[in-house]
């Protein structure tokens, strides 16, 4: 190759090699042709203002459902806590008088109940919750205002018929003290010689007053007395007892209980023993009482009659007449929050 040649052809190589400069130039033009058909997304950038929009929002959501949460969880608790008041309201008070504290509601128990009007605002509460309409004279006694222990009866005498009968045998008491006969009437026992005193000889209740010595007697007739017909006749045979205690016994607290209520079906089918007719004769006894002056009117009637009907409550009842081991409990129960003392 003669020397023109080689000198053609190095000027021809050395116009094909590129340089640098002529590679960053090429790749300029592909960047913008590049450019030109797809154009450059722009990033997407959220602005402070929507942020705290979008955050405001989500906490509203969260404090809306959890005031809802909380709301139902109240009324829930609510219901709760009514169902809970009425139970133990409707437990506790049943058909008695409601004890609400005001002076109002005080002095309108007062007009309901046979307590005196002069007793003090807390023994007309606890009355009226568990003394029914029993009466005393509030210038001689005050109520006790809670139930006794048994040894309170170690000084206490039973008088009367078979309910009395009934109520000590299934009273649970460990000691107690009771003259009584089944079918007796106050002017009965004044002269059948039915009783004893430790067995050693029988003799009549007047004799048997004279001969014991309590401070407080518990007297029960009236419900044999019912076929009288005739509660005048009743109360001056009553008095009778009542009277010799009174003599015998001028210290002693006695409470005279009133007729327990007869069973629906009893007291339907036998007029001369009805309900009707026990509530007026309890009438007569309360007359009495208040007439002495120092007698113990005690409503027992009161926690055996049921409030709807005014008859006995049938699961405390056996035969219509006589009530049952769990009703002569429950009557005994009573009379152990029904407790006065002496001034």
């Amino acid at each position: 190759m003669d020397n023109h040649t080689r000198e053609e052809n190095g000027r021809e190589i050395s116009k094909n090699i590129k340089t640098p400069a002529d590679y960053s130039s090429e790749r300029d033009k592909i960047r913008e042709k590049y450019e030109k058909k797809t154009p450059k997304k722009k990033k997407r950038r959220i602005s402070v203002a929507s942020a705290a929009i979008t955050v405001s929002f989500l906490v509203v959501i969260i404090l809306i459902v959890f005031l809802i949460k909380l709301l139902a969880d109240l009324e829930d608790k609510g219901i709760k806590k009514e169902e809970e008041t009425t139970q133990v309201d409707t437990e506790v008070i049943s058909s008695r008088v409601d004890t609400a504290t005001d002076e109002d509601t005080t002095e309108a128990t007062r007009t309901s109940t046979f307590i005196p009007d002069d007793a003090s605002a807390d023994e007309i509460r606890y009355a009226n919750l568990h003394m029914g309409d029993s009466w005393y004279n509030s210038d001689i006694y005050s109520a006790v205002c809670k139930d006794v222990e048994d040894e309170y009866f170690e000084d206490v005498c039973f008088i009367g018929d078979s309910r009395t009968m009934g109520l000590l045998e299934y009273s649970v008491l460990p000691r107690w003290h009771g003259y009584y006969k089944v079918g007796s009437t106050a002017a009965a026992a004044c002269v059948e010689r039915a009783y004893t005193i430790d067995g050693d000889y029988y003799t009549n209740i007047l004799n048997i007053i004279e001969s014991v010595d309590y401070d407080i007697f518990y007297v029960g007739y009236g419900t044999n007395e019912l076929g009288y017909g005739d509660s005048a006749k009743f109360i001056e045979e009553l008095k009778v007892v009542i009277d010799k205690i009174r003599d015998c016994h001028p210290g002693a607290i006695i409470y005279v209980e009133n007729v327990l209520p007869m069973g629906q079906y009893y007291s339907d089918n036998n007029p001369g023993f009805s309900n009707s007719r026990a509530l007026s004769y309890n009438e007569a006894l309360r007359r009495m009482c208040q007439e002495y002056g120092d007698l113990i009117y005690l409503d027992i009637a009161s926690c055996m009659r049921d409030p709807e009907t005014g008859a006995a409550i049938s699961e405390y009842i056996g035969d219509g007449l006589h009530y049952t081991p769990d009703g002569c409990k429950e009557i005994m129960k009573f009379i152990r929050g029904a407790v006065v003392e002496k001034k």
